[in-house]
Protein backbone atom coordinates (compact mmCIF):
# COMPACT_ATOMS: atom_id res chain seq x y z
CA UNK A 1 0.00 0.00 0.00
CA UNK A 2 2.46 2.52 0.89
CA UNK A 3 4.94 1.49 -1.56
CA UNK A 4 1.98 2.38 -4.29
CA UNK A 5 1.51 5.54 -2.30
CA UNK A 6 4.67 6.90 -2.67
CA UNK A 7 5.51 5.33 -6.34
CA UNK A 8 2.74 8.00 -7.49
CA UNK A 9 4.33 11.03 -5.54
CA UNK A 10 7.56 10.00 -6.98
CA UNK A 11 6.22 9.69 -10.42
CA UNK A 12 4.84 13.08 -10.07
CA UNK A 13 7.75 14.85 -8.69
CA UNK A 14 9.96 13.26 -11.31
CA UNK A 15 7.48 14.61 -13.82
CA UNK A 16 7.74 17.99 -12.38
CA UNK A 17 11.84 17.67 -11.77
CA UNK A 18 13.20 15.60 -14.48
CA UNK A 19 15.63 14.38 -12.36
CA UNK A 20 15.41 11.04 -9.82
CA UNK A 21 17.18 12.09 -7.29
CA UNK A 22 16.03 15.20 -7.25
CA UNK A 23 12.52 13.52 -6.89
CA UNK A 24 13.51 11.76 -4.06
CA UNK A 25 14.69 14.65 -2.00
CA UNK A 26 11.40 16.34 -2.40
CA UNK A 27 9.92 12.99 -1.69
CA UNK A 28 11.80 13.01 1.59
CA UNK A 29 10.95 16.55 2.43
CA UNK A 30 7.64 15.84 2.01
CA UNK A 31 7.33 12.57 4.34
CA UNK A 32 9.53 14.82 6.94
CA UNK A 33 7.04 17.77 6.54
CA UNK A 34 3.84 14.95 7.00
CA UNK A 35 5.15 13.80 10.55
CA UNK A 36 6.71 17.17 11.71
CA UNK A 37 4.36 17.41 14.60
CA UNK A 38 5.76 14.15 16.07
CA UNK A 39 8.75 15.34 15.54
CA UNK A 40 7.99 18.40 17.41
CA UNK A 41 6.76 15.95 20.39
CA UNK A 42 9.92 14.07 20.39
CA UNK A 43 12.24 17.13 20.80
CA UNK A 44 9.77 18.43 23.47
CA UNK A 45 10.11 14.79 25.36
CA UNK A 46 13.94 15.22 24.97
CA UNK A 47 14.53 19.06 26.12
CA UNK A 48 11.95 17.92 29.32
CA UNK A 49 14.33 14.49 29.66
CA UNK A 50 17.22 17.17 30.11
CA UNK A 51 15.54 19.23 32.36
CA UNK A 52 14.45 16.69 34.85
CA UNK A 53 18.25 15.07 34.53
CA UNK A 54 19.75 16.29 37.63
CA UNK A 55 16.10 14.97 39.74
CA UNK A 56 16.49 11.68 37.68
CA UNK A 57 20.26 11.10 38.43
CA UNK A 58 19.35 12.12 42.61
CA UNK A 59 16.40 9.85 42.63
CA UNK A 60 18.75 6.81 40.94
CA UNK A 61 21.08 7.56 43.64
CA UNK A 62 18.62 7.68 46.36
CA UNK A 63 16.60 4.43 45.89
CA UNK A 64 19.45 2.62 44.15
CA UNK A 65 18.64 -0.22 46.56
CA UNK A 66 14.63 0.00 46.19
CA UNK A 67 14.39 -0.31 42.02
CA UNK A 68 10.34 -0.76 43.23
CA UNK A 69 10.78 2.75 44.97
CA UNK A 70 13.18 4.27 42.39
CA UNK A 71 9.88 3.42 39.57
CA UNK A 72 7.46 5.00 41.41
CA UNK A 73 9.42 8.24 42.15
CA UNK A 74 10.47 8.17 38.51
CA UNK A 75 6.93 7.81 37.23
CA UNK A 76 5.67 10.13 39.42
CA UNK A 77 8.24 12.64 37.98
CA UNK A 78 7.57 11.80 34.41
CA UNK A 79 3.87 12.96 35.29
CA UNK A 80 4.70 16.33 36.88
CA UNK A 81 6.97 17.14 33.68
CA UNK A 82 4.20 15.79 30.89
CA UNK A 83 7.11 13.48 29.87
CA UNK A 84 5.95 10.61 27.91
CA UNK A 85 8.39 7.65 27.10
CA UNK A 86 7.10 6.33 24.52
CA UNK A 87 7.11 10.23 22.78
CA UNK A 88 10.85 9.57 21.23
CA UNK A 89 10.23 6.42 19.96
CA UNK A 90 6.25 7.25 17.98
CA UNK A 91 8.25 9.51 15.18
CA UNK A 92 10.54 6.45 14.03
CA UNK A 93 7.40 3.96 14.68
CA UNK A 94 5.64 5.75 12.09
CA UNK A 95 8.42 6.47 9.40
CA UNK A 96 9.27 2.55 9.71
CA UNK A 97 6.70 1.62 7.27
CA UNK A 98 7.38 3.95 5.13
CA UNK A 99 11.52 3.46 5.17
CA UNK A 100 10.74 -0.01 4.10
CA UNK A 101 8.37 1.05 1.34
CA UNK A 102 11.09 3.41 0.22
CA UNK A 103 13.43 0.58 -0.07
CA UNK A 104 10.58 -1.70 -1.51
CA UNK A 105 10.20 1.17 -4.44
CA UNK A 106 13.98 1.44 -5.14
CA UNK A 107 14.81 -2.06 -5.38
CA UNK A 108 12.11 -2.08 -8.45
CA UNK A 109 13.07 0.08 -11.12
CA UNK A 110 10.16 -0.86 -13.44
CA UNK A 111 8.23 1.10 -11.57
CA UNK A 112 8.82 4.46 -12.65
CA UNK A 113 10.12 3.15 -15.89
CA UNK A 114 6.85 1.60 -17.16
CA UNK A 115 5.17 4.69 -16.25
CA UNK A 116 7.61 7.21 -17.52
CA UNK A 117 8.41 5.94 -21.32
CA UNK A 118 11.90 8.22 -21.11
CA UNK A 119 12.60 7.58 -17.19
CA UNK A 120 16.44 8.08 -15.93
CA UNK A 121 17.37 6.47 -12.82
CA UNK A 122 19.83 9.45 -12.36
CA UNK A 123 20.65 12.17 -10.10
CA UNK A 124 22.38 15.35 -11.74
CA UNK A 125 22.88 13.05 -14.84
CA UNK A 126 25.74 10.91 -13.06
CA UNK A 127 24.84 8.44 -10.28
CA UNK A 128 22.72 5.46 -10.86
CA UNK A 129 20.34 5.59 -7.94
CA UNK A 130 18.92 2.00 -8.76
CA UNK A 131 22.17 0.36 -8.31
CA UNK A 132 24.24 0.06 -5.06
CA UNK A 133 27.57 1.06 -4.63
CA UNK A 134 28.89 -2.56 -4.89
CA UNK A 135 27.13 -3.13 -8.68
CA UNK A 136 28.56 0.68 -9.35
CA UNK A 137 32.25 -0.36 -8.25
CA UNK A 138 32.02 -3.49 -9.60
CA UNK A 139 31.02 -2.45 -13.29
CA UNK A 140 32.90 1.57 -13.16
CA UNK A 141 36.08 2.17 -14.58
CA UNK A 142 38.41 5.39 -13.98
CA UNK A 143 39.00 7.50 -10.85
CA UNK A 144 35.30 9.27 -11.15
CA UNK A 145 33.11 5.84 -11.21
CA UNK A 146 34.60 4.56 -8.20
CA UNK A 147 34.38 7.91 -6.21
CA UNK A 148 31.34 9.68 -6.94
CA UNK A 149 28.82 6.57 -6.26
CA UNK A 150 30.84 6.48 -2.78
CA UNK A 151 29.90 9.76 -1.94
CA UNK A 152 26.46 9.01 -1.10
CA UNK A 153 26.92 6.36 1.13
CA UNK A 154 29.39 8.89 3.03
CA UNK A 155 26.83 11.85 3.22
CA UNK A 156 24.04 9.59 4.71
CA UNK A 157 26.74 7.82 7.39
CA UNK A 158 28.30 11.55 8.32
CA UNK A 159 24.99 13.16 8.71
CA UNK A 160 23.61 10.56 10.41
CA UNK A 161 26.43 11.24 13.10
CA UNK A 162 25.78 14.89 13.65
CA UNK A 163 21.52 14.58 13.44
CA UNK A 164 22.32 11.36 16.34
CA UNK A 165 24.82 13.90 18.09
CA UNK A 166 22.20 17.05 18.31
CA UNK A 167 19.16 14.22 19.26
CA UNK A 168 21.04 12.93 22.11
CA UNK A 169 21.58 16.13 23.79
CA UNK A 170 24.40 17.39 25.52
CA UNK A 171 22.86 15.37 28.65
CA UNK A 172 22.71 11.86 26.93
CA UNK A 173 22.85 8.76 28.60
CA UNK A 174 26.22 6.57 28.85
CA UNK A 175 25.05 4.61 26.26
CA UNK A 176 24.02 7.15 23.82
CA UNK A 177 27.91 7.76 23.26
CA UNK A 178 28.22 3.62 21.44
CA UNK A 179 24.76 4.55 19.30
CA UNK A 180 26.59 8.09 17.99
CA UNK A 181 29.02 5.56 16.12
CA UNK A 182 26.62 2.67 15.74
CA UNK A 183 24.33 4.42 13.77
CA UNK A 184 26.75 6.31 10.93
CA UNK A 185 28.29 2.91 11.12
CA UNK A 186 25.07 0.69 10.12
CA UNK A 187 23.81 3.25 7.76
CA UNK A 188 26.97 3.28 5.78
CA UNK A 189 26.70 -0.72 5.23
CA UNK A 190 23.00 -0.16 4.32
CA UNK A 191 24.13 2.59 1.87
CA UNK A 192 26.99 0.58 0.15
CA UNK A 193 24.21 -2.07 -0.24
CA UNK A 194 21.15 -0.94 -1.36
CA UNK A 195 20.26 1.26 -4.11
CA UNK A 196 22.13 4.63 -4.13
CA UNK A 197 18.45 6.14 -3.91
CA UNK A 198 18.62 4.90 -0.04
CA UNK A 199 21.40 7.17 0.99
CA UNK A 200 19.74 10.04 -0.90
CA UNK A 201 17.05 9.68 0.91
CA UNK A 202 18.55 9.21 4.21
CA UNK A 203 21.01 12.05 4.16
CA UNK A 204 18.00 14.46 2.92
CA UNK A 205 16.08 13.25 5.71
CA UNK A 206 19.09 14.40 8.33
CA UNK A 207 19.53 17.41 6.86
CA UNK A 208 15.80 18.49 7.26
CA UNK A 209 16.15 17.09 11.06
CA UNK A 210 19.18 18.85 11.49
CA UNK A 211 18.20 22.39 10.51
CA UNK A 212 14.72 21.44 12.32
CA UNK A 213 16.66 20.74 15.42
CA UNK A 214 18.66 23.97 15.17
CA UNK A 215 15.46 25.92 14.58
CA UNK A 216 13.37 24.66 17.74
CA UNK A 217 15.96 24.18 19.98
CA UNK A 218 16.98 28.41 19.59
CA UNK A 219 17.22 30.19 22.85
CA UNK A 220 13.94 31.79 21.83
CA UNK A 221 12.32 28.92 21.29
CA UNK A 222 13.27 27.46 24.19
CA UNK A 223 11.74 30.26 25.80
CA UNK A 224 8.90 30.29 23.97
CA UNK A 225 7.85 26.45 24.94
CA UNK A 226 9.08 27.43 28.40
CA UNK A 227 6.57 29.87 28.66
CA UNK A 228 3.73 27.66 27.00
CA UNK A 229 3.30 25.62 30.21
Amino acid sequence: MFKNILAEILIFFYNITRDYGLAIILLTLLVRLVTLPLSLKQIRSTQAMQRIAPEQKALQEKYKDNPEKLNKELAELYRANNISLFGGCLPLLVQMPVLFAIIALLRDPEIMSNRIADFRPLFLGTIDLHKSFIQLFSGGTGIAAFVIPALLPLLAAVTTYFQTRLASGQNAQPGMASMTWLMPLLILVFSYNLPQGFPLYWAAGNVFQIVQHLIFNRPSALAAQGGEK
